[in-house]
């Protein structure tokens, strides 16, 4: 636990965001179980906008990464990769489906 007291702020959110959008897209897959309910109804809304937001996040995270942080370039690009995963998912996604 010490150790996570130690680091920046972007770190810090580097490791939450790909967390969240992953609970994101696994709570979306569980709630097609509930398809036709109310539930379905309003959890898929939220996790779409949820996800949306922590892709966008995503991106603006590593942005900051890049600018902000004062570490080895290995480290940096290694941080800069996990912050960035939701938004590479999502492009990759986006690219190969056209």
């Amino acid at each position: 636990m010490k150790k996570f007291r130690n680091l920046h702020e972007t770190q810090k959110f580097a490791i939450v965001i790909p967390a969240l959008f992953f609970l994101s897209c696994l709570t979306k897959h569980y709630l097609e179980n509930f398809r036709g309910t109310l539930i379905y109804a309003y959890g898929s809304t939220i996790t779409l906008f949820l996800s949306l937001f922590l892709v966008l996040f995503s991106l603006v995270n590593s942005i900051l990464i890049l600018r902000d942080l004062k570490i080895k370039l290995i480290q940096k690009l290694l941080w800069f990769l996990l912050s960035a995963l939701p938004f590479l998912y999502l492009s990759i996604g986006l690219i190969f489906s056209i």
